[in-house]
């Protein structure tokens, strides 16, 4: 059999996964450029810390907890954490921004998830360092565990999840017959 009777029918893997690469090509060029800000403009990784330590604060105060606020250490149930750059959530955020800008959809629909973005991946930031701060004061044997293990998979998955959600509004929905 020729070589001609092999291939026809099919197309080149190239073209055929040319949204595919565009989509990767975009989504590490918006990633690059977030790096490059927030490692050119240390005010964003401060700002992201300060924004952390308020919510913090602010949602133990909700449920009743008394905090106290040293520098970037908030302290609550009888225990303390330092909030660093790596405890807030714009890391996340920007690689959520990243595959948002770069999927093909109006700004308008962008503008929205990443809007939806901010606020699911802050929630969820939120709840991660509370869960922490318990599981620091009931059981710290499980605090690695927990921060190092479960914590970042979990940030893992709700930036792609909230990013699968955004997508599923983008998609056409059908019409009642």
């Amino acid at each position: 059999m020729s070589q001609d009777k092999k291939t026809r029918g099919r197309r080149p893997v190239v073209s055929t996964n040319r949204p595919v690469i565009v989509f990767l090509l975009k989504c590490l060029a918006f990633w690059g450029i977030a790096l490059w800000a927030v490692s050119r403009f240390p005010s964003v990784e401060r700002a992201g810390i300060q924004m952390t330590l308020h919510t913090v604060d602010w949602a133990f105060r909700v449920l009743g907890q008394q905090t106290t606020r040293i520098g970037t250490s908030l302290g609550a149930l009888g225990t303390s954490v330092e909030i660093v750059s790596d405890c807030s959530p714009h890391m996340p955020f920007l690689i959520f921004a990243a595959v948002v800008l770069a999927f093909p959809s109006t700004w308008r629909q962008r503008l929205l998830g990443l809007a939806f973005g901010a606020i699911v991946i802050h929630v969820f930031n939120t709840i991660r360092i509370m869960t922490l701060v318990a599981v620091l004061a009931w059981k710290e044997a499980w605090f690695d565990f927990a921060h190092v293990y479960l914590w970042q998979t979990g940030t893992i998955l709700i930036v792609f999840a909230t990013f699968a959600l955004w997508i599923r509004t983008l998609a056409p929905r059908p019409k009642p017959a």
